[in-house]
């Protein structure tokens, strides 16, 4: 997804560079000195390269201080930016950021109406707020004249933008409201590149691949020199996981212009998702050189390093940038994300960086995955340290008030308070992931186990009878059902767990290699339940099964011929508990105990002859 997004919004640079490519014909306007060096600023927005741009807009707003359509630019490149690089940024601060420069744009030239657009658009990709959006996006829309005759170029640029800004936003997404401004465009404008590229961005966003590729072709067809459409039409196939099919519209973009940077990280992209991360590598390298190999470069590298799964590359790539350049806290957040997910891992490496990465930082730029790295970090180097576990499970629920819908980070924080045997914990939170109605096959075992640890086996008999109600085929929950009724009547006086052991060998059946241990446990109880009930020859049976469930296991036999022994001793019959005891001492010589009651049986059998 982070892919589609990036590809779309490339389209703020290409939308700019579109309007000054038409006035090359001879009819247009001759293109100012102003026009110039803002072409020159965006062509490093279309590079990406984000932070040289940002020092360009800057010094061009110094020298330049009153055209409210730089502000404007400045403000989508930031957007830009963000949504290029989610991992490093933060939405918020972004968003300010972009909106500090729209409110100074309107401030600097109100007739620059594009900077209410942009403000509409931070509105619905901060908050999804339609009505603070609208209330710009209508100042806007209220610039453009009625009478055809009156409309511009510039004015199909201001519906373009706001066509796009409808899609900002992944949950508010007014696909009816884009089209309507985008045709409107058109009508302006029909032979505008750039129009049909964001129809296509729109389509796609609607899972409308059909009207998407359309439209990206005839962008294609308008504009055959630039490399954006074939990329669009690549990304389309990509987003289908058709790999194959999108590797020759990149190629192609390359081709018409082997130095736009964006192609090579496009196709480092595109082997990512294939798993050929070597290629991956080289054309993420490529982007890198052609980027000028500086530093914000060199750490965009880094970042694709980390999505090549190049954890120990991009680890060291990081630290080569920190050892001349640690003005970018967010490059320790990185750092601790790559400890983390290298082999083997650095655990305790990666708890410094983010620690310092959350020394460093503002809250405004703490994301979800931090706490979650954060917390998984500390629970693995915990151990036994109560402190450091406290302080796993604090971050992990930072991470979720962050993001209460990720139901995996639900189910993540249950498991580990289980296996940290804070079972009361565990209900909790299985708890309130079912309150969602997001609850797994496994949530309601899991929270039967919890109830059984904590001894509340009447609760936890409860929850395992629903168990198999919803998955009759569960074995464990019958497992847990007989040894939740053993634990309610240990001395077997009720009577509750034979019935359920018996049930659990039913239930298996004659899959007895897949289910051994739990046969074993049931043959153990119920051979030993009829011993104290005095069934000997019920107690005798069980315990040959046990010794013919596993023929390989020492162990089981061992049980199975000891408590068979015990019983024809019981029965008094010396004779056979002597010859068991002989098979004892067969498969375990080192058994010091069965040769003396070998001895000590011979000795009973030869009295009881001269009787």
């Amino acid at each position: 997804m982070r892919l589609i997004i990036v590809i779309l919004f490339a389209l703020f640079t290409v939308t700019a560079s579109g309007q000054n490519k038409k006035s090359s014909s001879k009819n247009a306007p001759i293109v100012s000195a102003y026009d110039q060096k803002l072409n020159t600023v965006l062509k490093l927005v279309s590079s990406e390269q984000y932070e040289a741009a940002g020092q360009a807009f800057d010094d061009l707003l110094k020298n330049e201080p009153g055209h409210g359509d730089t502000y404007y630019y400045f403000g989508e490149t930031v957007i830009k930016e963000y949504l290029a690089d989610t991992l490093s940024n933060s939405l918020k601060e972004m968003a300010t950021k972009a909106n500090e420069l729209f409110r100074k744009g309107i401030q600097q030239d109100s007739s620059s109406v594009l900077n209410d657009v942009g403000l509409g658009a931070v509105c619905l990709l901060l908050s999804g707020d339609t009505i603070a959006a609208d209330k710009y996006f209508r100042k806007a829309e209220a610039s453009i004249p009625i009478k055809i005759k009156f409309l511009s170029p510039r004015d199909a640029r201001t519906l373009t933008k706001l066509g796009y800004s409808q899609i900002l936003n992944n949950t508010v997404i007014r696909y009816k409201k884009a089209l309507n401004y985008l045709n409107r465009a058109k009508d302006i404008e029909p032979n505008n590149a750039s129009i049909y590229l964001t129809l296509g961005d729109v389509y796609l966003q609607k899972n409308d691949g059909k009207n998407a590729l359309a439209s990206y072709n005839k962008a294609l067809s308008l504009d055959p020199t630039s490399p954006m459409p074939k990329i669009k039409i690549g990304n389309i196939y990509i987003r289908a996981t058709n790999l194959n099919a999108a590797r020759p519209y990149l190629d192609e973009a390359r081709d018409i212009d082997s130095t736009f940077a964006p192609v090579y990280r496009e196709l480092g992209e595109l082997y990512t998702m294939a798993g050929q991360f070597n290629l991956a590598k080289t054309n993420f390298r490529k982007f890198l050189d052609l980027s000028g190999n500086n530093t914000p470069a060199k750490i965009q590298y880094a970042k694709a390093l980390f999505r090549s799964r190049d954890y120990s590359t991009a680890l060291t790539t990081i630290e080569e940038v920190l050892a001349v350049d640690k003005s970018r806290n967010y490059l320790n957040r990185l750092a601790g994300y790559s400890c983390y997910d290298k082999k083997p891992p650095e655990l305790e490496k990666g708890r410094t960086y983010l620690e310092k990465f959350f020394a460093n930082a503002s809250t405004a730029s703490i994301i979800p995955r931090d706490y979650l790295y954060y917390s998984r970090i500390l629970y693995k180097v915990a151990k036994k340290d109560s402190l450091t576990i406290s302080k796993a499970f604090d971050a992990f629920k930072k991470a979720y008030a962050m993001d209460t819908n990720n139901v995996v980070l639900l189910s993540e924080i249950a498991s580990n308070y289980y296996y940290s045997r804070k079972y009361k914990d565990a209900i909790i939170w299985l708890n309130i992931k079912n309150r969602k109605g997001k609850s797994d096959k496994d949530d309601l075992m899991l929270i039967g186990k919890s109830y059984y640890q904590l001894s509340n086996f009447h609760k936890a008999d409860s929850v395992f009878n629903k168990v198999i109600v919803v998955q009759p085929e569960n074995i464990q929950a019958y497992v847990y059902i007989a040894r939740a009724a053993s634990s309610m009547d240990p001395t077997s006086e009720l009577g509750l767990a034979q019935p359920k052991f018996e049930a659990l060998v039913g239930k298996v059946g004659a899959d007895t290699i897949k289910y051994a241990k739990e046969l074993q446990e049931s043959y153990t109880y119920l051979g030993y339940n009829n011993i104290q009930k005095k069934d000997y020859k019920a107690a005798k049976m069980w315990y040959q099964k046990l010794f013919n469930l596993e023929p390989t296991n020492k162990q089981w036999q061992l049980q199975s011929l000891k408590s068979q022994a015990l019983i024809a001793y019981k029965e008094k019959n010396y004779v056979e508990a002597r010859d068991l005891y002989v098979e004892i001492k067969k498969l375990d010589p080192n058994d010091l105990e069965s040769a003396k009651a070998v001895q000590d049986l011979n000795k009973a059998i030869d009295a009881l002859k001269k009787k």
